[in-house]
């Protein structure tokens, strides 16, 4: 056995390496966007490939369904496998995936052509949750509150497009709150440059999303979402609370982290779910209707990884619950190596 690793600062990888190194396992870095992996997987003998898509990368997502693909028609086993990564950071292919399995998923309408999604938003009871395929931490999620709004988005998507990569200064008070974290000036100074120039480069590699419209059902009453990680055997959870004055929770840093207020319910949909998805890692998304019915908004293959080191604990299958401090890439990698 022999377990290639994309490292990437900041993801999982650093985790996934400490446990390798732990465990004395035979692994090897990678650069899966060289033109040569398949021929490095080859030489080096590799039958394991990790990979912590990072969904902020328009080249992790242009690259990794050719390596992770080709990976697969070589027997090479992958993490985050097939049926974990075909929808990620795609929520029209999340629609599908969804009411494919009749998951209890927001009421979701999705148009590719613009007379249809105008007779829509006209027969439609207003506010209307609109939605681009990309996008993490309330990032293109917006609230059509008028009939006039939606007529300008939609017109929007089936001409120009909407760029799916925010600006610099989109969601500012997030990024504001992220930099406050940094005490040292000099590293903050280094991060702020850099963050530009990423920025800037991923807005002119991504692509406007044009062609479709996607909206959602709103639903009122919710101060919260509450975000449900499935990874393996375990689950481990927290409730979000919304932004200032704004419906999404996604992004908001609020976080409750008492186990004691999550609805049970949103725990055995996510380990079901999972289940008839096969899938290995996957972080969902709830909010309630009017009956207080949970309902998935949405779901990831990742998520923020130092965010979740405060969970007191973890459920098994059985809806036990194990108190304590846990490293979930430690049971990634036990649960991917085992089968």
């Amino acid at each position: 056995m022999k377990i290639a690793i994309q490292h990437r600062e900041g993801s999982f990888s650093g985790r996934w390496i400490e446990y390798c190194k732990r465990k004395n396992l035979d692994y090897v870095l990678v650069d899966c966007f060289k033109s040569d992996i398949l021929s490095i997987f080859r030489k080096e003998k590799v039958t394991h490939l990790m990979w912590h898509l990072n969904h902020a990368s328009s080249k992790d997502l242009m690259v990794y369904p050719y390596v992770m693909n080709s990976a697969e028609m070589m027997d090479i086993k992958t993490f985050p496998n097939f049926s974990t990564r075909w929808h990620f950071d795609d929520k029209v292919a999340q629609k599908y995936l969804f009411e494919s399995i009749n998951a209890p998923l927001v009421k979701s309408d999705v148009f590719y052509e613009k007379e249809e999604a105008l007779a829509f938003l006209v027969a439609s009871q207003l506010p209307l949750v609109a939605k681009l395929k990309r996008g993490a931490g309330s990032t293109n999620v917006k609230l059509i509150k008028t009939k006039p709004e939606g007529e300008e988005y939609i017109r929007k998507l089936f001409n120009e497009g909407i760029a799916s990569t925010a600006t610099a200064l989109g969601n500012f008070d997030q990024k504001l709150r992220i930099a406050k974290q940094i005490k040292d000036p000099i590293k903050l100074a280094k991060k702020t440059i850099g963050f530009f120039k990423k920025n800037k480069r991923e807005r002119t590699l991504a692509t406007a999303e044009k062609g479709y419209v996607y909206f959602q059902e709103f639903m009122p009453n919710n101060d919260f979402d509450t975000r449900i990680i499935v990874v393996g055997d375990i689950a481990f959870g927290i409730r979000r609370f919304n932004k200032e004055n704004d419906f999404r929770a996604s992004g908001s840093g609020k976080l409750d982290f008492d186990v004691s207020k999550i609805d049970l319910e949103t725990v055995k949909i996510a380990f079901d779910v999972t289940q008839k998805i096969g899938g290995q890692c996957l972080a969902f998304d709830f909010v309630y209707d009017l009956n207080k019915v949970p309902k998935i908004v949405e779901v990831c293959f990742g998520f923020s990884m130092k965010a979740y080191d405060a969970c007191p604990g973890y459920w098994k299958k059985d809806m036990t619950f194990i108190g304590g401090n846990f490293n979930p890439q430690e049971f990634m990698m036990e649960n991917f190596l085992k089968k």
